[in-house]
């Protein structure tokens, strides 16, 4: 899904010649045609890589080091190589190795845009607009590669903000691995027979919980100590009401819910 509406984004702005996908089902390479996300599609990384200039690694978090090291192997001098993955620190260290000796460059990216559905058949081109996107930078980054990935997601119309795989890997364990922990953690917690009276509260709140069990639990484990400082954190926060609740403390569990309301509020209106 995101691949595919990186590609419709990318042909829709202009910004390549040509855009190619490489899979590894044929059914999935038909379903990107079908929908335009791609140009041409090939199922061997070699033929599809050849000529490129960008070479965007939107797959799982566990195959990214896996299939960048082998995109690696056949690009050309000056190609950059970027991810969309959601944590950075395993990521761009080994990547970066793998790049030291090689033509091409490797600069982290994780565009902070997505839904709980996966087919590119739900892609669409508006996907990162004005959404937050994160692109790393360690003490191996080539500069010109870094500031071309900054001006090409800009160019797709996202918000870019540089920083270190671990500022992101800390910032993304609260802001986007958290909430589903959280919302993964609600489903499972209510019985069965009590689903048939939840209302659009507990829809909207456990929504991500509809994502792919594989994919986040390779997220949660790829970034496992930032996730448990981030649940800790969440502890923290809900036994507040807790203990305001145990001790029928009215005014102490108004203050915990308004600084929690005032917060959100600021979110939403500073996003518009």
């Amino acid at each position: 899904m995101i691949g595919g509406s990186i590609g419709l984004a990318i042909k829709k702005r202009g910004l390549a010649g040509e855009v190619v996908g490489v899979f590894r089902r044929r059914a999935t390479l038909k379903k990107a045609l079908k929908r335009r996300a791609i140009d041409k599609g090939f199922l061997d990384i070699k033929d599809g890589l050849r000529g490129a200039d960008l070479i965007i690694l939107a797959t799982p978090v566990s195959s990214i080091v896996s299939i960048g090291r082998d995109a690696l192997k056949h690009t050309g001098p000056g190609a950059i190589i970027t991810d969309v993955g959601s944590t950075k620190g395993w990521i761009a260290a080994e990547l970066d190795k793998a790049s030291a000796k090689l033509p091409a460059a490797f600069v982290g990216s994780h565009p902070m845009a997505g839904s709980e559905r996966n087919s590119v058949e739900f892609a669409r081109d508006t996907l990162v607009e004005e959404a937050p996107c994160i692109v790393t930078k360690t003490r191996d980054t080539d500069r010109k590669a870094l500031a071309r990935i900054v001006y090409f997601w800009k160019s797709l119309g996202a918000k870019v903000k540089v920083m270190t795989p671990l500022e992101h890997d800390r910032s993304v364990a609260l802001v986007s691995h958290l909430p589903h922990v959280v919302a993964f953690g609600l489903a499972g917690a209510v019985p069965e027979k009590d689903m048939a009276y939840a209302a659009e509260g507990f829809k909207d709140t456990t929504r991500v919980a509809s994502s792919d069990p594989h994919l986040w639990a390779d997220i949660f484990l790829a970034n496992k100590k930032e996730v448990i400082n981030a649940c800790r954190r969440f502890e923290l926060s809900y036994k507040k009401i807790l203990k305001a609740l145990a001790k029928e403390d009215y005014r102490g569990i108004v203050d915990v819910l308004e600084k929690a309301k005032s917060k959100r509020d600021r979110f939403i209106h500073g996003r518009g």
